[in-house]
């Protein structure tokens, strides 16, 4: 029983040694560290909250791209009531998109390519709404950082300046101070690495997802202004 408990206390043991040097950094990198902490926080929330946004399967759902699909059949047969009301309260990019793309309300082609390219353009831009927080703690947590190794360097430089019981420096302030000044540069760039990562990953996953959308959107327009002549009402004055 005992040999079995060895490695089990041994990890145990690890655990708590490495709760204790992380929290020994926080209190020793001061209010520094704190900020740091805090960047890492709204990091990872920004970076979740976004990921949850732009999900392929929300913003161009499977159901969607099959009514879409059937679009040519059905448009041949001069009847697209079915593709309009399956999309109609779909509240997708892509359904709110191609509710505006089938609903016949502009003069030709080019109008409503204009039209739905500029809904696309608002409705992406509110999926990349939280990026800029995420580029803020791209640059300021390793600012964060330096401003801590410059703390503790002061504080390294002061403790040489003093003399000890023994006429020198108190080298174990001193190192204490360096250890300070290191831990707040590692949490830096500990929190500005991911981020850097994950902005560049929502970025191509953004631009991928756009590429996607604008090619689905102009060929169900195309399918439908080739199939049915959208006409004005007359106008009142004419």
């Amino acid at each position: 029983m005992e040999i079995a408990l060895g490695p089990l206390m041994a990890q145990v043991a690890q655990q708590t040694s490495g709760i204790h040097l992380l929290m020994e950094s926080l209190r020793t990198g001061g209010v520094t560290m704190m900020l740091i902490v805090l960047c890492s926080m709204g990091a990872v929330t920004v970076s979740i909250m976004t990921w949850l946004r732009m999900r392929e399967n929300s913003i161009l759902p499977k159901t969607v791209s099959k009514l879409l699909d059937s679009l040519p059949a059905f448009a041949a047969r001069g009847d697209i009531s079915s593709i309009q009301d399956g999309l109609n309260g779909d509240r997708s990019v892509l359904g709110k998109l191609g509710q505006m793309s089938l609903s016949g309300q502009f003069a030709n082609k080019q109008e409503c390519m204009e039209a739905v390219n500029q809904k696309a353009r608002e409705e992406l831009h509110q999926l990349e709404r939280d990026l800029p927080y995420l580029e803020v703690m791209v640059s300021v947590a390793p600012l964060l950082g330096l401003l801590g190794t410059t703390i503790g360097l002061v504080g390294m430089f002061s403790e040489l300046g003093r003399s000890g019981a023994s006429g020198g420096p108190d080298m174990t302030a001193v190192a204490g101070e360096i250890g300070v000044a290191l831990r707040c540069t590692i949490a830096g760039l500990f929190v500005a690495i991911p981020s850097v990562v994950a902005h560049t990953f929502f970025v191509r996953k953004l631009d991928n997802l756009a590429m996607k959308l604008e090619a689905r959107l102009h060929d169900t327009i195309q399918t439908f202004y080739q199939h049915f002549e959208v006409q004005r009402a007359p106008s009142s004055n004419s």
